[in-house]
């Protein structure tokens, strides 16, 4: 005998209100639970850095909290970053602001809970990808290390004592690794 499993749409995602405590991959519901203060201490700082960066570099919005990304359609994915990063340019009119984000960023940053697994992690980075997202970073508050995911399959880890770089996506953005764990 076999069991299928109905898959969830963003419409129905949407439906359940702004406090569903859910992210989306491929169908499937994902509780997001509330983190520890270091989780917010260090999502707050990376969003700082790039404010800092679009109001002297690249003009865009620094999206935190649990703004929710469309990120795949049949089955849906909609992932709720704990920062991410949107050059004005490719920013969605106006209008379209009230329903999930459908613009995927030129960065996002995962802060990394001690209760996430690698699998969690893994899925999440690779949904990033395959919508386009040039560069993921996935910061982890124990080792205290930022691992770089990008398009070509590159991954970068940064350490205390190296400054964190923005590439190619965010030129000219450096931010000491120590600043971010402090």
């Amino acid at each position: 005998m076999s069991t299928t499993t109905k898959l969830i749409t963003a419409a129905e995602l949407m439906a359940m209100g702004e406090d569903a405590p859910y992210e989306l991959i491929r169908g499937v519901l994902h509780e997001v639970t509330p983190t520890k203060l270091v989780h917010a201490i260090v999502s707050g700082r990376f969003a700082k850095h790039l404010v800092r960066y679009s109001d002297k570099h690249l003009s865009g919005e620094v999206l935190v909290g649990e703004g929710g990304l469309h990120l795949e359609e049949h089955p849906d994915t909609v992932l709720v970053p704990d920062v991410a990063f949107i050059r004005a340019e490719r920013m969605p009119p106006k209008e379209e602001r009230q329903q999930f984000g459908r613009v995927p960023p030129d960065v996002v940053v995962e802060v990394r809970s001690p209760s996430n697994t690698t699998g969690e992690i893994e899925r999440k980075v690779a949904a990033y990808l395959r919508a386009g997202v040039p560069l993921v970073w996935v910061a982890d508050t124990e080792r205290e290390t930022v691992a770089a995911h990008t398009l070509d399959g590159g991954v970068r880890v940064y350490r205390v004592g190296e400054a964190l770089d923005g590439g190619e996506v965010l030129p000219g953005f450096r931010v000491p690794v120590a600043e971010l764990f402090a």
